[in-house]
């Protein structure tokens, strides 16, 4: 009987064995898929950095684009007819395309402008429509900027509705900032 159980025993010795072989294979597959998911997603995460700090580049030159329209119409307050010329109701004629260079981090803005005579205006601006019935005639000191920052593939667009309470200036007058208004925002 001792043969006979030794003989046994070698087998099962030798099954499990072969079932540690098997387990650990098992193993080492599992931690290989891991580690090939965690190399892919931290392949991903500088292209997600990348694609923020551009995101947030073209919203500052979005907005450095709205600055830009508020001082010119600033400086040319009771003129801004003139920077209307070929606008229709619902597309603005281009005021300013710039290119702001600066290494890796360069990029653009274009802003145009538009007379608020659009339907639905009115909920943006909070005033009645423009109605001079004219695209390219602002008859109540009250304009649409929009703004796109591009940088590389990436494009931010802010709205802004610029307001003069005395639409009645003299054309090229330039009046104090504070004379003007900006107000609602709007990011796209």
């Amino acid at each position: 009987m001792n043969g006979h159980t030794s003989q046994r025993g070698d087998a099962l010795l030798a099954n499990s064995r072969g079932a540690a072989l098997v387990l650990a294979l098992m193993i080492l597959v599992g931690i290989s898929a891991i580690t090939l998911a965690l190399l892919s997603i931290a392949r991903l995460e500088p292209l997600i950095s990348r694609n923020q700090v551009d995101l947030i580049r073209a919203r500052y030159l979005a907005e450095a684009g709205i600055e830009h329209a508020f001082d010119v119409l600033a400086r040319n307050a009771g003129a801004w007819s003139q920077y209307l010329m070929g606008a229709t109701c619902t597309a603005g004629a281009l005021l300013a395309d710039a290119t702001v260079p600066h290494g890796d981090a360069a990029g653009r803005f274009t802003v145009r402008l538009r007379n608020d005579c659009a339907p639905g205006d009115d909920r943006l601006t909070g005033r009645p429509l423009d109605d001079a019935g004219d695209a390219t005639h602002d008859a109540n000191g009250t304009v649409l900027a929009i703004s796109s920052g591009i940088v590389g593939r990436t494009t931010h667009t802010v709205t802004a509705v610029i307001s003069d309470d005395h639409p009645t200036r003299e054309p090229g007058q330039s009046v104090p900032r504070s004379e003007l208004k900006t107000y609602n925002w709007a990011d796209h």
